[in-house]
């Protein structure tokens, strides 16, 4: 059974030993999960019949995580493959009724437009990577948000959402930016003037001469948060020549297509609560996302329909570059509606007059063009932004979902490993589909509570489709499989693209759960030793698996800009030789594609204090910084050991030395550190002089608790001074 929320005494600061995820899509140490807004309670809007974050891995053995609520205590949990942590965030029935961690109220009542302090999560790992997802529901909707982990992390999105013609006024847009670095300036833009955004003064925002509202500017620390929304009933009608719908306003497809860039990585959700494709008043549902950057878009994708309708299984399509075309099914579009915001494409409408789009507009495809076995295959002549509407039952027109949707990418490999409790959300059952994409000639298996590593075309109590070819790309072929429960794994030898969806009355949720590129793992710091710990030039980097990587490069920015690191190409370890921040670059080549590069989280390194001698000592404590020397010193009668028992004693927590008679002893302690003086005494002096072969850390026992001690014994010549490792000095001596 999964693990319910619960408290434990994990040791915290291992929590602070994370890095990002390798190749393998949305499988990271470290999740951000920003809130959703939509109109609150009793629009039926707001999630109050449930929210969870699911959280799945594929090791085997436990993985320790931990769970942020942003401005909250810290929760530590455990998971494994067979044993998913279930969190949950507000249960039915709360009081509250759907207000929390996750949701924001749109009614203005200042609760979006605004930096929060205290809303959204982290999730970070400690051993292995992780799945997370987001779930929510209401009586009548429903949605999923599969994190995308470490491939969240950008700093140029475009929006996409449900279109939301006849809207009413529970019906929303909203995005949503969490900052994931300190100092981050926020810039959100390309909205048209006429959209009405909630708590927000668009005369105090201004226009400019284009007809949009001027840039909306704000300043994020880690873990802030910002989110916009527009009532889709708002912002007034569009006029007859602009518009698609006859019920199209301003506010219904406001959002789509608006930009939000920053200084530095944020992650970005968007999407509708509620919201739908076609005549969605009515027939709304939740339909939710996790994006990634710009760089991670392409312009080849395969699309693998639901059950739903060909009104609302629609494809929506957001333009990063001017003059974008595409190609469904293998050929041009030519048929089709124009408007204001983009181009609606059906098959047996009027020749259009224009087939390319300028950034920020949008394509919305309709569900007549997929093939008959329900693929759809686009390409595209500049990168876009792909989002899927998808539905369960060809009348049920209220059952829509929302998928953002990867491209088609050579590294887009490695198992799904798992969706937990694929049927459920909470205590309620969702029956669920899932849909595979693959290169043909892929071997599938598949588990769950009643299939072990089966091929996929031989379930037990699931049922498979055989494997469907796509129309225009040769190269892939689809599956369905439906009747599965409880965690589902999904293993193949080649790329493989996954999504579920499921639903339950009038409520359909679910989401991509592979196909995204994850940059390198955070690199790790190794010590050389140096008594001034972790900085250059004593420090070393480490990589991580970098295997799925065509190649990578380390790069560094000292200050102005990030360069190569000339030297460590494909290198695991690099030297660090200055301060500044250190990263990882990998690049994957895929044939007839541009090469697609991606960077890892920075590590700080803070250059070390001078030590002109090189004795470990800095020259602001060190009496005699300038009398370096190694020679071998002569006169010492008989070799003694400086061992660990020397006498100490804790006084007001601070580790006392009052007692140095035994700091040396003739007999060997067991432990580290080796070292020879020059005095003729059993017991050195002041002033004798010392070898010493190896700084150690003094073992924490003989410091009884405290901070683990250094023994500092600068250029073979006296004794001058030991410190503990916090730099706090225990004992100083002259130099003579």
């Amino acid at each position: 059974m999964e693990a319910r929320r619960f408290k434990t005494l994990l040791f915290y600061s291992l929590f602070f030993f994370f890095g990002l995820a390798s190749i393998n899509a949305q499988l990271s140490k470290i999740h951000y999960i920003p809130p959703l807004s939509g109109p609150p309670h009793p629009l039926q809007s707001a999630p109050d019949a449930g929210q969870y974050l699911y959280i799945s891995t594929p090791s085997a053995t436990n993985v320790n995580i931990v769970i942020t609520p942003i401005g909250g205590a810290p929760e530590a949990f455990v998971v494994n493959n067979v044993t998913p942590v279930i969190y949950e965030i507000q249960a039915p029935g709360d009081l509250e009724r759907g207000i929390s961690k996750v949701f924001l109220a749109a009614n203005n009542s200042n609760q979006t437009a605004r930096v929060h302090v205290d809303k959204g999560y982290i999730v970070q790992a400690v051993e292995n990577e992780i799945y997370v997802a987001l779930r929510v529901k209401q009586n009548f909707q429903a949605a999923a948000l599969v994190s995308k982990g470490g491939a969240a992390l950008g700093t140029q999105f475009r929006i996409g959402s449900f279109t939301n013609y006849n809207s009413d006024a529970s019906m929303s847009t909203f995005l949503s930016v969490m900052g994931t670095e300190a100092g981050t300036i926020l810039t959100i833009s390309n909205i048209n003037e006429n959209v009405d955004l909630v708590d927000v003064d668009e005369g105090a925002i201004g226009s400019n001469a284009f007809g949009q509202l001027n840039d909306i500017v704000v300043n994020l620390n880690r873990g802030d948060t910002y989110t916009l929304v527009a009532l889709g009933a708002g912002g007034g009608d569009v006029p007859d020549d602009d518009e698609y719908s006859s019920d199209q306003t301003y506010n219904s497809d406001g959002l789509i297509g608006a930009r939000v860039s920053s200084s530095k990585p944020v992650v970005v959700n968007s999407g509708s609560l509620t919201g739908g494709f076609h005549s969605a008043s009515n027939n709304r549902d939740y339909g939710i996302d996790q994006l990634v950057d710009i760089s991670k878009v392409g312009s080849k994708y395969v699309f693998k329909k639901g059950t739903g309708g060909n009104g609302w299984e629609n494809v929506l399509l957001v333009a990063t570059k001017d003059n974008t075309s595409i190609e469904v099914n293998g050929n041009p579009i030519t048929e089709g509606t124009n408007f204001y915001k983009g181009i609606n494409v059906r098959s047996g409408d009027p020749p259009l007059t224009t087939t390319t789009i300028t950034t920020g507009q949008y394509f919305l495809i309709e569900g007549e063009m997929y093939d008959g076995n329900g693929n759809m295959y686009v390409e595209t002549s500049e990168p876009v932004y792909a989002f899927q509407g998808i539905g369960r039952g060809a009348v049920a027109e209220a059952n829509q979902g929302l998928f953002f949707v990867p491209p088609l990418k050579c590294s887009s490999l490695g198992d799904v490993n798992n969706i937990p409790q694929i049927d459920k959300i909470g205590a309620a059952d969702f029956p669920a589909f899932l849909n595979i994409i693959s290169k043909i000639g892929a071997n599938i298996t598949i588990s769950d509570n009643n299939n072990t590593n089966e091929p996929i075309g031989s379930l037990n109590i699931a049922n498979a489709t055989a494997q469907l070819p796509v129309t225009g790309n040769p190269n892939y072929v689809t599956y369905t499989v439906e009747g599965l429960e409880g965690n589902v794994s999904i293993f193949s030898n080649d790329e493989l693209y996954v999504n579920y969806f499921n639903a339950s009355g009038f409520a359909t949720s679910g989401g991509f759960y592979s196909g995204f590129s994850s940059p390198p793992e955070k690199p790790t710091e190794i010590n050389d030793g140096s008594v001034f710990g972790y900085c250059a030039p004593n420090l070393s980097l480490q990589a991580g698996n970098m295997d799925n990587f065509t190649s990578f490069e380390w790069m560094l920015d000292p200050g102005n800009g990030y360069t190569k690191i000339v030297g460590y190409d494909n290198q695991l370890t690099v030297s660090t030789t200055i301060g500044g921040n250190y990263k990882i670059r990998g690049y994957i080549s895929c044939p007839g594609e541009p090469t697609e590069f991606l960077d890892s989280d920075f590590v700080t390194v803070l250059q070390c204090p001078p030590d002109s001698d090189g004795d470990g000592i800095e020259d602001s404590l060190d009496d005699c910084p300038f009398t370096p020397g190694s020679a071998l010193l002569k006169g010492c009668p008989q070799p003694l050991i400086i061992g660990n028992n020397y006498k100490t004693s804790v006084v007001t927590g601070t580790i006392q030395t009052g007692e140095e008679g035994y700091f040396c002893s003739q007999f060997l302690s067991g432990h580290f550190n080796n070292a020879y003086h020059s005095g003729t005494n059993i017991n050195p002096e002041v002033g004798d002089f010392i070898i010493y072969n190896n700084r150690q850390l003094f073992e924490s026992q003989f410091a009884f608790g405290e901070n683990f001690a250094y023994m500092y014994l600068p250029d073979f010549t006296v004794i001058v001074e030991v410190q503990k490792s916090n730099g706090e000095i225990v004992a100083m001596y002259p130099c003579n």
